[in-house]
């Protein structure tokens, strides 16, 4: 029991903190916003999810709750996890795309204001973080810059100071394949994306330092619907991973996140219901 939990917070924290920008900044967004937009075709108001571990017991202290309010442009979604403490985050909508996210967890406030072309694509994501119980601010600043509707480049500014300029390759169909790091004319990382014949984005890799070889850090599948039907995530200077597969309704909506472990043994299952 303890160690699915362990994993159902693992899962939430690293969902928040991936460190690919395309993936993070334009690949998540756009599925973000595809989801709220499904959520208002629907006329849903309020999400809800119960967790349970490979036993089928309910897992100790998790609350998850969703509500749409303001006529759609205010998205609130509260989380409780035993070991993780609790989470507010209030999601603010314009167009039918996300403009603001503020967070708020263990004295910790996150702001991220998001701003786009006149054609949905993202140009700025500004992330501003107060820690009250360690008395630190800090600023993130990503600019992104493109050639029609494709990325060729962006700009990571921390504090104002700190820039670290990401370079992007493509291939014939404009899928970005690489995703190059260079700060002070200086290599840091290097990521590529991989597709399949439908240009679905399938593995995200780069060098493990565990491993000592290429490796993913993400694998995706999709089911015939063209839905992401499942994830895995490789930890950087790990040799475990886990695999979230996911169940969805007529309406495409997820019914089930269902967790197992590299040997495919079942960990948990989070089951969500619409209002």
């Amino acid at each position: 029991m303890q160690r699915s939990l362990l994993l159902l917070t693992f899962f939430f924290i690293l969902c928040n903190c991936t460190a690919q920008f395309y993936y993070n900044d334009v690949v998540s967004l756009k599925a973000s916003n595809n989801l709220y937009q499904t959520l208002l075709k629907n006329n849903i108001k309020e999400v809800s999810a119960t967790s349970a571990d490979a036993d089928n017991t309910p897992t100790t202290g998790f609350v998850y709750l969703k509500t749409i309010t303001n006529n759609g442009t205010l998205v609130t979604t509260h989380t409780e996890l035993e070991t993780g403490g609790t989470s507010d985050d209030f999601d603010t909508y314009a167009n039918n795309l996300l403009v603001k996210s503020t967070d708020s967890a263990d004295n910790v406030l996150t702001a991220v204001e998001y701003a786009y072309d006149n054609s949905g694509n993202i140009t700025q994501v500004k992330t501003q973080t107060d820690d009250t119980a360690m008395d630190t601010h800090t600023t993130e600043l990503h600019k992104w810059f493109y050639t029609g509707n494709t990325p060729d480049s962006m700009i990571r500014i921390k504090d104002k100071a700190d820039s670290t300029i990401v370079h992007f390759k493509k291939d014939a169909q404009q899928n970005i394949t690489e995703e190059i790091w260079t700060k002070k004319g200086r290599f840091i990382e290097h990521y590529y994306y991989y597709y399949n014949n439908q240009n679905q984005l399938t593995d995200i890799v780069r060098f493990n330092l565990q491993a000592q070889q290429m490796l993913p850090d993400f694998v995706f599948e999709y089911n015939e619907a063209g839905m992401l039907a499942s994830l895995t995530q490789v930890p950087q200077a790990s040799s475990d991973y886990i695999i979230w597969k996911y169940v969805y309704d007529d309406r495409g909506l997820k019914l089930k996140d269902v967790l197992f472990d590299k040997h495919q043994e079942l960990l948990g299952t989070v089951t969500y219901t619409y209002r």
